[in-house]
């Protein structure tokens, strides 16, 4: 933990450290288990792209005991995920307790969207989903050398990058940011229903999200 420490202080000081991934979103579902969380890959900038084979998703807990815990699988389809893909994965073991306007699995890197069934399979191996703590918790982005790329804290956790207040059952938290400047301020982010009209999963949170990964999908003229 204190190398991953370094690497969030030094990416509040040098450009070059940036993450190419960040969590944009996430939700805890209708109750039970119904929890989901949205990626966005940044890359370092329009027209590049992020190998994902061996990168992980962990919360507080998550190691290959307990926790949650979700690897991507060593598969050419995560060898080159182009900046600007939304990447939304649920937990598959309480699908009815997500949220009502949540959308369809989509296996398609096309359109910059990919909604993946969190369970063990052609995607991704998935250890352990446990549940996102609802009194506090963090989520983790780790990659394949296991450097922590980015990470967040909400209610009674505090383990570095941006801290949320109290996400609980029912709620989500997104960013309403549009570049990676401001993404460790609190009030960027909202904390609001996990339902229509509230999150907005497998879409932009704001005018400027949007704009962002508008941006972020367009390479670069030669």
């Amino acid at each position: 933990m204190r190398k991953a420490l370094g690497l969030v202080l030094l990416w509040g000081l040098v450009a070059a450290a940036a993450p190419l991934v960040i969590v944009n979103e996430f939700g805890q579902g209708r109750a039970g288990f119904g929890e989901w969380v949205e990626l966005l890959v940044v890359g370092e900038g329009p027209g590049t792209f992020v190998d994902l084979r061996g990168w992980t998703i962990q919360d507080y807990q998550g190691d290959s005991r307990g926790g949650v815990y979700i690897k991507f699988k060593d598969s050419e389809f995560w060898a080159q995920v182009p900046a600007g893909t939304l990447i939304v994965i649920y937990n598959a073991g309480d699908v009815p307790n997500l949220p009502a306007h949540f959308p369809k699995d989509d296996f398609d890197p096309e359109d910059f969207l990919l909604v993946i069934p969190g369970k063990t399979g052609d995607y991704l191996e998935v250890l352990r989903w446990e549940g996102l703590a609802n009194t506090g918790d963090c989520v983790y982005i780790v990659d394949a050398r296991g450097e922590v790329v980015f990470r967040l804290s909400y209610g009674q956790r505090q383990c570095g990058g941006v801290q949320l207040g109290n996400v609980d059952r029912g709620q989500a938290a997104w960013y309403l940011g549009g570049s990676l400047e401001g993404i460790l301020i609190p009030e960027n982010w909202k904390v609001g229903p996990d339902a229509p009209g509230g999150s907005t999963p497998g879409a932009p949170n704001s005018e400027e999200n949007a704009a962002w990964m508008t941006y972020l999908r367009t390479p670069p003229e030669k």
